[in-house]
C-alpha cells in the first residue's frame, strides 16, 4: 500500500491558516478588507479579550447574496478573478479566496448578510470548516461577521498568543494602517465595548493622523502629491523635528494596501538624507497608485510583500516625489519656489546613487534656476538682533524668525562643497601661508591614505611627509570664521568615528563635516553684513531648511502664536 495520502479538506484549510491566520489581527485584517472590497464607507471593527474570543466586523457594503452565502467559506472561492489573467489586473484587497475558509475551519464563524437587491438578509453558522445553521435575518444591506473562539480546535497554536492587551496592540496597529490608506471610509474601532477611535470619513488624511498620533506629529508634516509615468503618489512626510531612530513611522501602501519594499524604503532614506539628521529616519506615510501590470503581489498569502517589474524607475519616482515636497515648501516668509526642481532633484540623485556624470547643458541649467531664484528669493526684513549669541532674529510680516547662525552657515557651505566635489572643480584649495605638517597616528595614517582622493576632491591639498606624518598646503577655498589649524584634525576625529563600509556614504559625511567645522559656531559674534549674507544666501538654496545633519536653520513664530 502507497504512503502518500490526499488530506481532507478541514486540515488542507487549518495548514492554509498556518500561512494566513497566525493572530487575531489577522483575521481583522481579512475581514476589513474584505469590507472594503465590498464598497462599504462605514466599518465597524469590535474586539473582546484581544480577538481571541470574540471579533465582530460589520460594514455597510453591498453584501453577500444569499446564493453565494456558503460558497463563499469554500476554498479558493473568489469574486475577484475568474482566470489565471486576471492576477495582472487586481486592485482588490484579497483574491485568493483562502481567507474565510481557513477562518472558518479554526473558529466559529456566524455570516449574516444581505444585498439591497433581496428582501431579506441570511445568517449562516461555519464551525469548524462546518456549516452548523442557516436561517432568515432580517438585517439592513452589508455584512456582519462574528468570529468565535479562534484556535479552539489548534490548542497548540491558542497557547502561543500573547496577552490580551499585546494582541489587542497588534489588531489597533494593522486597523490604524487601513485607517489611514482608506481616509473616504468611516472606520470605528472598539475595543471590549469601549471606543477606541472614530474617523470620519472626509478624505482628509491631516485629520486622521491628528487623531491618531496627535498635535505635534500634523503640525509637522507636508503633504505629497505628485505624479509620472502613470504613476501617482499621494500621502504625507514629516520635517526633521519628527524623525525617529526607527521605522515605525514609515508606512508604505500600494492601491491601498499596506506593504512593505526595500526599494521605495532605500529611495525614500537618500530622500530624507541630510534632512533628518544622522542615524534617524524620517515620518512617510505614502500610497502609490498605479497599474497592476507594474508589480506582482502575488508572493505570499500575507500579500505584503510586491515585486515591481522596474525597480530603478521606481527607486527614481519615490524619490523625486519626497524630494519635490520636502523642498517646495514657504521659506522665511517667501513663497516663491523658483522654476523647476527636476534638475536639481535629479542631480541630487545621481550625486547620492554613484551615476552622477557632469553634463555641461544640465549644469547651466542649475547654474540659470539659481539666478532666478537669488533675483526673486530677495526679501526685506527687519533685524531685531542675536539671541544667545547663537539665535539671529527677524521680524518678516506677521511672523519672527529665529536662524540658527551655524545651521544656517553650515547648509550654505555644504552646498557649496557639494557643487565643487560634484564638479570635479579644480583649484579649490585655498593655500596656507605657512605649510602645516601633522603627526598622526598609524590608524590616522591608514584612514588617509585610503581617503586621500576624497580628502583631495573636497578641497585639501595634502602630501604624505614621511611613514606618519602629512603634510598640509591648502584647506577647502571656504568663507571660514574659524581657525583653520585643526580644521583637518577635527575633520579626520569626526571621520573615522562615524566610518562605514559605502563608499557614497563616506563621500556625504566628508561633505558635511568639513561644511561643520568651517561653518560659523554659537557664540561667535556676527556683524550685520555677516548677519544678512547668511539670510540671502539661504533664501537662494533648494534646500535651505536644515543643515545637513538634520537640525532645522529656522523656526517661525507668528503672531497669534507669541500672543498665547
Amino acid at each position: 500500500m502507497g504512503k502518500i495520502v490526499l488530506l481532507d479538506e478541514l486540515t488542507i484549510n487549518q495548514i492554509a491558516a498556518g500561512e494566513v491566520i497566525e493572530r487575531p489581527a489577522n483575521v481583522v485584517k481579512e475581514l476589513v478588507e474584505n469590507s472594503i472590497d465590498a464598497g462599504a464607507d462605514k466599518i465597524i471593527i469590535e474586539i473582546k479579550n484581544g480577538g481571541k474570543t470574540y471579533i465582530r466586523v460589520t460594514d455597510n457594503g453591498k453584501g453577500i447574496s444569499n446564493d453565494d452565502m456558503e460558497l463563499a467559506f469554500e476554498r479558493h472561492a473568489t469574486s475577484k478573478i475568474r482566470k489565471i489573467e486576471d492576477l495582472n489586473k487586481i486592485y482588490s484587497m484579497g483574491f485568493r479566496g483562502e481567507a474565510l475558509a481557513s477562518i472558518a475551519s479554526i473558529s466559529k464563524v456566524t455570516m449574516i448578510s444581505k444585498t439591497d437587491e433581496e428582501m431579506i438578509g441570511r445568517k449562516l453558522v461555519n464551525e469548524a470548516g462546518k456549516i452548523i445553521e442557516v436561517e432568515e435575518s432580517g438585517t439592513k444591506t452589508g455584512t456582519t461577521i462574528i468570529v468565535e473562539n479562534l484556535f479552539f480546535n489548534i490548542p497548540v497554536r491558542f497557547k502561543f498568543l500573547k496577552q490580551d492587551g499585546t494582541e489587542f496592540r497588534y489588531i489597533k496597529d494593522i486597523v490604524e494602517k487601513i485607517s489611514l490608506a482608506n481616509e473616504k471610509i468611516s472606520i470605528q474601532l472598539v475595543n471590549d465595548d469601549k471606543v477606541i477611535y472614530k474617523t470620519n470619513g472626509n478624505g482628509k488624511i491631516e485629520d486622521i493622523i491628528y487623531l491618531l498620533y496627535g498635535k505635534e506629529i500634523e503640525e509637522n508634516i507636508v503633504n505629497i502629491d505628485y505624479v509620472e509615468d502613470n504613476i501617482k503618489i499621494t500621502g504625507v512626510i514629516g520635517n526633521t523635528l519628527i524623525a525617529r531612530e526607527d521605522r515605525r513611522n514609515q508606512i508604505i501602501f500600494l492601491n491601498k494596501r499596506f506593504i512593505k519594499n526595500k526599494v521605495i524604503s532605500n529611495s525614500a532614506d537618500q530622500a530624507f538624507k541630510g534632512a533628518t539628521g544622522i542615524g534617524k529616519y524620517g515620518f512617510f506615510i505614502l500610497n502609490i497608485e498605479m497599474s497592476p501590470e507594474l508589480y506582482d503581489v502575488n508572493v505570499h498569502p500575507t500579500k505584503m510583500e510586491v515585486r515591481f517589474k522596474e525597480d530603478v524607475n521606481m527607486y527614481r519616482i519615490i524619490y523625486h516625489a519626497i524630494k519635490n515636497s520636502m523642498l517646495n515648501n514657504k521659506f522665511l516668509g517667501n513663497e516663491e519656489k523658483g522654476t523647476s526642481l527636476t534638475p536639481y532633484v535629479d542631480k541630487e540623485l545621481n550625486f547620492l546613487t554613484n551615476h552622477f556624470v557632469n553634463n555641461q547643458e544640465e549644469n547651466q541649467q542649475i547654474q540659470k534656476n539659481t539666478i532666478e531664484r537669488a533675483e526673486k528669493r530677495k526679501i526685506e526684513y527687519k533685524y531685531i538682533g542675536i539671541l544667545f549669541r547663537t539665535y539671529i532674529i527677524i521680524e518678516i510680516g506677521d511672523e519672527l524668525y529665529f536662524i540658527d547662525q551655524h545651521a544656517a552657515h553650515e547648509r550654505i557651505l555644504y552646498e557649496q562643497i557639494k557643487e565643487n566635489y560634484k564638479n570635479n572643480v579644480k583649484n579649490n584649495s585655498q593655500l596656507l601661508l605657512i605649510p602645516e605638517v601633522v603627526n598622526l597616528s598609524h590608524k590616522e595614517m591608514e584612514f588617509t591614505q585610503k581617503y586621500m582622493q576624497v580628502f583631495q576632491k573636497i578641497g585639501f591639498d595634502l602630501e604624505i611627509f614621511g611613514d606618519n606624518s602629512i603634510k598640509i598646503n591648502g584647506i577647502p577655498e571656504l568663507d571660514y570664521k574659524t581657525s583653520t589649524k585643526r580644521i583637518f584634525l577635527d575633520i579626520l576625529d569626526e571621520m573615522m568615528t562615524g566610518e562605514r563600509g559605502f563608499n557614497k556614504d563616506i563621500e556625504e559625511r566628508f561633505l558635511a563635516t568639513v561644511a561643520c567645522k568651517a561653518a560659523v559656531k554659537a557664540n561667535m559674534d556676527l556683524s550685520i553684513q555677516e548677519v544678512d549674507y547668511l539670510i540671502q544666501n539661504l533664501l537662494i538654496l533648494n534646500n535651505p531648511f536644515t543643515c545637513p545633519h538634520g537640525r532645522p536653520t529656522t523656526i517661525k513664530f507668528t503672531k497669534e502664536e507669541l500672543k498665547t
